[in-house]
C-alpha cells in the first residue's frame, strides 16, 4: 500500500508540472473534497458496521483523549529540540509545530507575524501529513497500531484515516478520528497563543 500512495503522489506531481490544464489543476480542489468525502463515507460505514466499536469506544472512555495530548506534548518537545539547531526562536518553532499537519489553516494564522515563519509552517505541516501517509503502514507493521495515530497529525481524522483503517482496524481508527479532532481543535488556540497574536 506504501508503494502504491508514494506512485501515486509522485505521478500526481509529474502529471501536473508537465501535462494537465490549468483548469483541470484549478478544478482539483473541489473533486479532491469530493472523493475524500466519498472515502470517509465508507470508512464510515464499516466503522458503523462493527458492533464492537462501540462497546470498546465505552470501555475506555474519556481515556482516549490521553493519545491527542500525548501527540501535543511530544511535538511541542521536538519543537523544542529542534530549535536548538535551527535558525529560528523556540517560540517561532513550537509555533510552527502547534500546525499538527493542518497546511491550511496554520500557515494563515502566522502569516500576521512573519510571511517567512508562515511558509517554514506551510511546509512542515504538508511533510507531516505526506510523512504519515508514507510510514503509517509501515509503523503499523513493525512498532504497532496506536502509534499510526500520531504520525499525520491533524490529518488523522480526514485525509489519513482510511489509511489508519487499513492498516490496522476500526477500533484504531476510532482513536485516529478523536486524535485527528483533538489536534484540529488545538491549532487555532495554541497557534497563536505561543506566537503571541
Amino acid at each position: 500500500m506504501t508503494k502504491i500512495i508514494i506512485a501515486s503522489v509522485a505521478v500526481g506531481m509529474v502529471s501536473g508540472y508537465f501535462f494537465l490544464p490549468e483548469w483541470f489543476i484549478d478544478s482539483t480542489e473541489y473533486t479532491l473534497v469530493i472523493g475524500l468525502c466519498i472515502l470517509l463515507f465508507f470508512v464510515g460505514i464499516d466503522l458503523g458496521s462493527d458492533e464492537d466499536l462501540v462497546k470498546n469506544f465505552k470501555k475506555v472512555g474519556w481515556r482516549i483523549l490521553i493519545f491527542p495530548f500525548a501527540i501535543i506534548l511530544g511535538t511541542m518537545a521536538g519543537c523544542l529540540v529542534g530549535a536548538m539547531f535551527l535558525p529560528m526562536s523556540v517560540r517561532e518553532a513550537m509555533a510552527v509545530g502547534a500546525g499538527f499537519g493542518w497546511y491550511t489553516l496554520a500557515p494563515v494564522i502566522l502569516t500576521q507575524y512573519s510571511a517567512e515563519i508562515s511558509a517554514i509552517s506551510f511546509l512542515h505541516n504538508v511533510m507531516r501529513e505526506l510523512i504519515g501517509i508514507i510510514l503509517i503502514p509501515v509503523v503499523a507493521k513493525r512498532v504497532g497500531f496506536i502509534e499510526t495515530t500520531s504520525l499525520p497529525g491533524a490529518a488523522a481524522m480526514d485525509v489519513c484515516l482510511p489509511i489508519v483503517e487499513r492498516s490496522t482496524n476500526a477500533n484504531i481508527a476510532v482513536y485516529s478520528f478523536i486524535s485527528g479532532m483533538t489536534l484540529s481543535i488545538a491549532v487555532p488556540i495554541l497557534v497563536p497563543l505561543i506566537i503571541g497574536l
